[in-house]
């Protein structure tokens, strides 16, 4: 994220001779605010808690100047990851290799102004998405200080408040310290499981609940229990495709697992998260947030990354069965710290394939979720492949794990049922 120290870099060499202007027959008017309109102000505008800096203005956008140019050219801004040589996706932030070339032509030959009387017309800002509304607001019960470091987990039960059945159509999840949450997945746990699930918080003295592995802590009640959503840094709000959402029984339970990272060294403070929800009372139809992982790598076997090596690659794979229609909507990818590149593609029974998300520079910072232009609708006979990609320079191996220094290779998607 770019920050204020960046502008430090810049004018640090004010005192410096002045250097001669290159020409260039592009303009911020004409040619350069349309792209940061499109791309950038949404989160760097004066009204943003988001972006450092305000990029909404010619003035403003002068100052920062040699920062764009650094940061586009560099492939870090706007933190779009996902590549449109793989898949068309809904309000893409991407910029072209052409559009990049304009902005750090324009930002390093004097960032020069053009004519605002013929300014081109700009674009509407794409501003991260918010709920349209928020019916339910689900908070951790106590302000929580990690005890263990680096890593902790920690799970926190809320009741579901509903009295009758409803549908969850849409999240977000707003982490109360951003400096020691890593992810943040709440686990609906239905009403035959409570009980399970209460027992495991009142046998943990301290607030909450220790859940390495799952919310039961286990690999077994982590596959047999739903995501209510997911956050992870540069995640956001979620609306699930009209007409769908997650249906939730009365007397049902949400169990908020929390990892914390607490960087050695340092201090936590405490934390209290918490979820905003959308709910329709009407049925919907059935929709899912689903994990793709294997569950041998789970287990810890088979995805080892070996010690001082580039490049280890490890690649899951899931054949549609005749039973398993579906729509995908959505797509995001999670590992840790030394992840590369991820993938995720469809090799279909007649020998073609379809490209859903690739990643070829992956950043733990931004780990948004992609919503497909078209949704990917599953055919028996489709392999549906994750693989991920590590560079791993330290002096020993590493693979699946909770920690931040071990690792993980998941890809999360919504789902609902198939088109008719």
């Amino acid at each position: 994220m770019i920050t204020a120290l960046s502008l430090l870099s810049v004018l640090a060499c004010e005192g410096e001779p002045a250097q001669e202007v290159l020409t260039t027959d592009l303009s911020y008017h004409q040619d350069v605010a349309p792209l940061l309109s499109r791309s950038c102000v949404g989160c760097h505008d004066a009204g943003s808690s988001l972006g450092a800096m305000d990029l909404s203005t010619f003035e403003q956008a002068e100052i920062w100047a040699p920062v764009i140019a650094t940061e586009v050219e560099a492939g870090t801004m706007p933190p779009w990851r996902a590549s449109t040589d793989c898949n068309s996706y809904k309000d893409t932030l991407a910029l072209s290799d052409e559009e990049k070339a304009d902005i750090v032509e324009w930002a390093t030959r004097g960032a020069p102004e053009g004519d605002p009387e013929s300014a081109s017309e700009l674009p509407e800002p794409r501003k991260p998405e918010v709920l349209d509304r928020v019916d339910m607001e689900l908070t951790m019960p106590v302000a929580f200080t990690p005890a263990a470091s680096p890593d902790d987990y920690r799970c926190f039960l809320m009741d579901w408040p509903a009295e009758e059945e409803v549908w969850v159509t849409g999240f977000e999840i707003t982490p109360g310290n951003y400096e020691t949450v890593h992810h943040v997945i709440p686990y609906l746990i239905d009403p035959d499981d409570a009980d399970s699930y209460r027992a495991l918080d009142e046998e943990d003295e301290g607030e909450g609940y220790r859940c390495y592995g799952g919310p039961g802590g286990d690999v077994t009640t982590l596959i047999n229990t739903r995501w209510l959503g997911s956050w992870a840094p540069g995640g956001g709000a979620r609306s699930f495709p009209e007409g769908t959402g997650l249906r939730v029984q009365p007397g049902s339970m949400v169990a908020f697992q929390v990892h914390y990272y607490v960087e050695p060294g340092t201090t936590p403070g405490p934390d209290q998260s918490s979820i905003q929800l959308k709910i329709e009372e009407e049925a919907q139809g059935w929709g899912d947030v689903q994990p793709w992982t294997d569950v041998q790598w789970v287990l810890g076997l088979g995805m080892e990354i070996p010690p001082e090596t580039n490049g280890t690659t490890h690649t899951f794979s899931y054949e549609v069965g005749d039973g398993d229609r579906f729509a995908m909507h959505s797509l995001a990818l999670h590992m840790h710290t030394l992840g590369r590149s991820g993938r995720m593609s469809v090799k279909h029974a007649d020998g073609s394939e379809t490209c859903l998300i690739d990643v070829p520079a992956y950043d733990f910072n931004w780990q948004r979720s992609y919503e497909l232009e078209t949704p990917y609708v599953s055919a028996p006979g489709d392999i549906i492949e994750l693989s991920c990609t590590w560079d791993n320079p330290g002096k020993d191996a590493v693979s699946w794990g909770d920690g931040t220094g071990d690792e993980m290779c998941l890809g999360v998607s919504y789902l609902s049922g198939p088109p008719e």
